[in-house]
């Protein structure tokens, strides 16, 4: 038998809170302006991404009812929950973000 030199994987503590959400690989995405009613939402992403969100235009990504993704339309800046894949869903979200400064 022989030995691993490899540390074991450290997982943070936040991570380790966090509640499992993994979208099915063909669950439709939804790229939407961002209403008042997904200020929370948006916070909650800021908060998870440990980056804020500048105010203006924004538009939502959604994955199976739940924001995993916002982005600031004028100056591009995005946001994302770091325990979901969303790096289609913030791609998305900037080719619509490109239309809509048109």
């Amino acid at each position: 038998m022989f030995h691993s030199h490899t540390r074991p994987l450290q997982v943070s503590r936040r991570a380790r809170s966090q509640p499992s959400f993994r979208a099915a690989d063909d669950a439709p995405v939804l790229i939407r302006h961002a209403a008042p009613t997904d200020a929370r939402q948006i916070a909650r992403l800021a908060a998870l991404d440990e980056r804020s969100l500048p105010l203006g235009e924004r538009l939502v990504g959604v994955l199976e009812g739940r924001v995993v993704a916002a982005l600031e339309v004028d100056s591009g800046t995005a946001i994302a929950d770091p325990f979901v894949p969303t790096e289609s869903v913030v791609e998305l979200l900037g080719l619509r973000a490109a239309q809509v400064r048109r």
